[in-house]
């Protein structure tokens, strides 16, 4: 009988940790996934519009830091692209997203942005604003994925140019 128990209670101990395992996937999955279904809300995709337009005018980048000053509602809008990715990149650090998720859900996004938008971050940080820094964590990391993964995504890629072509 008290073998019974004990293997009852190893059972039972092993339903529970594979719940919670379970459980806790699913959270980080559906946490990964939110942001994506954040950054292509109606809003957000206007904002990204925006601030492509902005980032591929023909204008120097001190010029567009310059525009930036000015136009507080562009400045607010950069701010609050930067901080989506300063988010991802807090959630990614401390392990709240699955990490290989996200970084093949963000990757080329992620270290385009960062590149893109470094010239703004470096003048704000040279006000003395400190912007930026899980951003470009989370730019670092995604773009590891280059280096390990560059046949899969390289082949990921040519298919929905293919199949977008068509």
């Amino acid at each position: 009988m008290e073998l019974m128990d004990f293997l009852s209670g190893i059972g039972g101990f092993l339903i529970a940790a594979i719940t919670i395992y379970l459980t806790v996937r699913h959270f980080m999955t559906s946490k990964t996934i939110s942001y994506i279904e954040r950054m292509n809300t109606g809003e957000m995709a206007q904002i990204r519009a925006e601030i492509d337009q902005w980032m591929s005018s023909d204008k120097t980048d001190a010029e567009k830091c310059e525009i930036a000053e000015r136009d507080k509602e562009l400045s607010a809008k950069l701010m609050m692209w930067i901080n989506i990715f300063t988010e991802i990149g807090i959630s990614y650090k401390q392990r709240i997203i699955r990490r290989k998720l996200t970084r093949e859900l963000f990757y080329p996004m992620v270290p385009n942005y960062w590149r893109d938008l470094l010239f703004y971050i470096d003048h704000k940080r040279q006000k003395g604003h400190a912007i930026g820094y899980y951003f470009e964590y989370l730019a670092n990391e995604v773009r590891k994925m280059e280096g390990k993964n560059r046949s899969n995504l390289l082949k990921r890629y040519a298919y929905m140019k293919t199949k977008d072509d068509q």
